[in-house]
């Protein structure tokens, strides 16, 4: 009677785990299509033997000792390493992409060219001074350029405040998918109590969140005995077990000394090691904009005070009658070099000469100092208006910080010239430009309503080029505010650090993309579930359980036979 029991309880226990392992091929079928599911298979062993006589052991059937997720942590590991480095990649090539059709190099109609043309007016200019339709082309052509100016600055702005916007947005995202990770630690600690089993669905969900997290930033992990995670960017822990130190922006001073936007712990505020992934790019990326931004407007600086100082020295065809700076003064009191008198171009010590003509054909020219050397009395707005009062014929006002020059007499003409101080530049007399940058470059009204006033010339003769001929080197010329480069070699090589970064950022992009796929599919075919692998198991395990069906059937016959022969004696 004991070794029919027996062998009923064999047969039960693989009633029993067949069952089970139905169950979890049917789990692995259900979950086919889901890429966040992990294959599991179900674990047996043989039950411990039971000896049958000195000498002699039969088998008890069959254990369920778990069911094991079939996973490989170093896989995963360099897969989501893969994963935030050709997300990264992808997302520097497509703003990088962005900037590159900004700059629009390869149009014919970029800066470059609307420099060129610029300067090839003046130099057109040169060749006949006092033609004014010349005059007016070179008008029309600084307008297109501060045109043109302006909008590439609108445009890189554009860009900048959207990668600005998506920092924070991408931010909030993986501080979300951080807490989600601290909460799965919680319930996988709970479910699995110990006891040295696993959760597979909650395992199988932190690991989906774990993935998407390493997309938006580099992270690497550390299992615990207890069954939770610990997650950390660079070397520092962003989550500990049930803890999220949490993801925000702030605006961090860079090595520049200008606010940028950082990613920060939001527990300590320090700098999160961001290198990889969506928001790593998107720091670097930012930090790109804002440095062709700055070039942009380095060489709108340089542009507008170059030709400015050219300019404020040189004479049209015809001279002022009055003149009202472009550039105000904030404080008329301190020296117009101090910082206080709000100029962006202050001006440095020298002077420069005032001429003013008369009707009768006469001219006198005056020699005005602007003393700021540091010693002695300093030139302030006041004191310079001062002065040019003391000149005769000559009116000078101010009128909310801004200086207006004029004739005392309506047939009487001024100009200007052999400015070394650089004082009529800064304040916007007698300039081509105005503005301080790529902001709010434009045209001085005063040339565009009058084009006789276009400085052409640095005689005071009407047919003399000399001024025309030197703005239009300007455009080859190194310049100390561009590090010795030139206009056109500055933008040259803005335009090649953007190309040869974006051509980078592709290469770059292709490569990680394939190492993604690699691990990914390596990945796949671990964890993945065959549809046909599992309609094997399947097929065997209804077999296997069919079978022990039959033990159980057999057993019971046995029994039932065992029975009515006893009862029958």
């Amino acid at each position: 009677m004991s070794s029919l029991f027996s062998a009923l309880n064999i047969a039960s226990s693989a009633l029993n785990v067949e069952q089970a392992q139905i169950n979890v091929t049917g789990n692995n079928i259900a979950n086919v299509g889901n890429a966040n599911y992990s294959r599991e298979v179900a674990q047996t062993s043989p039950a411990n033997d039971t000896q049958y006589q000195p000498g002699q052991f039969i088998g008890n059937g069959v254990d369920l000792t778990g069911v094991q997720r079939q996973v490989d942590d170093a896989l995963n590991s360099r897969l989501r390493s893969s994963n935030s480095d050709a997300s990264a990649a992808s997302t520097t090539e497509t703003w990088l992409g962005q900037v590159q059709s900004t700059l629009n190099a390869l149009s014919g109609s970029d800066l470059s060219s609307q420099m060129s043309t610029f300067f090839t007016g003046w130099s057109n200019l040169a060749n006949n001074p006092t033609d004014p339709g010349q005059r007016q082309v070179v008008v029309q052509n600084g307008q297109d350029l501060a045109n043109y100016i302006q909008g590439l600055d609108g445009q890189l702005n554009t860009l900048q405040t959207t990668v600005n916007q998506q920092l924070p947005q991408q931010t909030t995202t993986a501080n979300s998918l951080a807490q989600q990770i601290a909460g799965l630690n919680v319930q996988i600690v709970s479910a699995q109590g110990g006891t040295g089993g696993t959760d597979n669905g909650l395992q199988d969900q932190r690991d989906a969140d774990l993935s998407q997290l390493s997309q938006l930033v580099n992270i690497t992990t550390a299992d615990q005995p207890n069954g939770s995670v610990n997650v950390y960017v660079g070397s520092e822990p962003l989550v500990e077990g049930q803890t999220n130190h949490g993801l925000t922006v702030a605006n961090v001073t860079n090595s520049a000394g200008d606010p940028a936007p950082t990613v920060v712990f939001t527990d300590t505020g320090g700098t999160v090691p961001v290198t990889s992934g969506v928001l790593g790019a998107l720091q670097g990326v930012g930090a790109q904009i804002a440095s062709t931004t700055d070039t942009i407007n380095s060489i709108a600086q340089n542009l507008i005070t170059s030709v400015n100082q050219l300019s404020a020295s040189g004479q049209g065809t015809a001279g002022f009658t009055s003149v009202t700076s472009t550039n105000a003064v904030t404080d008329p009191t301190v020296p117009l070099n101090n910082t206080s008198s709000g100029l962006t171009t202050p001006p440095t010590n020298g002077s420069f000469v005032v001429h003013v003509a008369q009707a009768d054909g006469t001219t006198k020219s005056t020699l005005v100092q602007v003393n700021l050397n540091g010693t002695g009395t300093q030139t302030t707005l006041n004191s310079l208006a001062a002065s040019l009062n003391g000149i005769p014929g000559v009116a000078a006002t101010i009128n909310a910080g801004q200086l207006t020059i004029g004739s005392t007499n309506a047939a009487a003409q001024i100009s200007f010239s052999q400015d070394s101080s650089g004082t009529l530049a800064s304040l916007g007399i007698n300039t081509f430009f105005t503005g301080s940058g790529a902001g709010d470059i434009g045209v001085n009204s005063t040339v565009v309503n009058q084009t006789s006033l276009l400085a052409a010339a640095q005689n005071g003769e009407p047919g003399d080029n000399s001024n025309a001929v030197a703005i239009s080197q300007l455009e080859s010329q190194p310049l100390t505010g561009l590090n010795g480069e030139s206009l056109q070699s500055s933008y040259q090589g803005l335009v090649n650090q953007i190309g040869n970064g974006a051509a980078a950022a592709k290469t770059n992009a292709t490569a990680t993309q394939a190492v993604q796929q690699t691990l990914t599919a390596q990945q796949q075919a671990l964890s993945g579930v065959s549809i046909n692998e599992e309609t094997v198991n399947l097929l065997q395990q209804q077999q296997a359980f069919q079978a022990a069906a039959r033990v159980v059937s057999a057993v019971q016959a046995m029994y039932v036979s065992l029975l009515a022969a006893f009862g029958g004696t």
